[in-house]
C-alpha cells in the first residue's frame, strides 16, 4: 500500500528484538529501512521520522492491515493544504461517559469522528512537534494530537470503516471476515 501511494523512502520502525525478522519479512518485497522503535508510540513515530527525507510524512500502523492505497493517497493530498490530515469514520453509536461503572453523562456524538491511519504531515511540522513534546513531556495518543497541540491544523478525509484497528482476539475474526471478502 505504501509503495503504491508513492511513498518513499519506507521507514519500518520495529521493536529491537524484532528488527531481524522484520528486515527478513522485507527483503525482496519492500525497499525500507528499518529503524529501532522506541517505549511508546510516540517515541517509536520520532525514531522512524529521524529517516524522513520527503516534504511529506505519511505515518500508519500495522494494526490496521486493510487500509486501502486510495485512503493513503487521499490523506497525503489532503495534508498538501494543512500541517496534517487524518482519515476518520463519523461515530455511530451512543457514547457514555463512565466513572466508578456508572454513567455520568451521555456525550453528544454529532461532532466526533474515529480516527484511524495512514496519517499524513509536513514532516518539518511533526518533527517540530515530537521535538516540543519530547521537551514539555507532553504525551500524545497520535501524531494529530502533537501537531493540535502546538497549533497545527489538521484535516479530516473519510475513513473507511473496514479500515479496522486489530487490538482484541475478536477483531482477528472479523480481519478474516474482511480479507475473505477482498479476495
Amino acid at each position: 500500500m505504501l509503495t503504491e501511494a508513492g511513498c518513499d523512502p519506507i521507514v519500518v520502525v520495529a521493536l529491537l528484538q524484532d528488527m531481524e525478522q522484520t528486515r527478513s519479512l522485507l527483503l525482496g518485497e519492500v525497499d525500507a529501512a528499518v529503524v529501532e522503535g522506541g517505549s511508546t508510540r510516540q517515541e517509536s513515530v520520532s525514531n522512524g521520522l529521524a529517516h524522513v527525507t520527503s516534504e511529506l510524512v505519511l505515518i500508519h500502523d500495522a494494526a490496521r492491515p486493510f487500509a486501502p492505497v486510495d485512503l493513503a493517497r487521499a490523506v497525503l493530498k489532503a495534508a498538501e493544504a494543512a500541517e496534517g490530515a487524518v482519515p476518520a469514520v463519523p461515530v455511530d453509536e451512543t457514547i457514555k461517559r463512565v466513572e466508578a461503572d456508572s454513567v455520568v453523562e451521555t456525550v453528544d456524538r454529532s461532532t466526533l469522528w474515529r480516527v484511524q491511519t495512514p496519517q499524513a504531515f509536513r514532516t518539518a511540522a511533526l518533527a517540530d512537534a515530537h521535538r516540543r513534546s519530547r521537551t514539555e513531556g507532553f504525551v500524545a495518543t497520535d501524531d494529530a494530537q502533537l501537531i493540535e497541540n502546538y497549533g497545527g491544523r489538521v484535516v479530516v478525509v473519510r475513513g473507511t470503516r473496514t479500515n479496522i484497528k486489530l487490538t482484541y482476539p475478536e477483531d482477528f475474526a472479523l480481519a478474516e471476515a474482511i480479507a475473505g471478502g477482498l479476495e
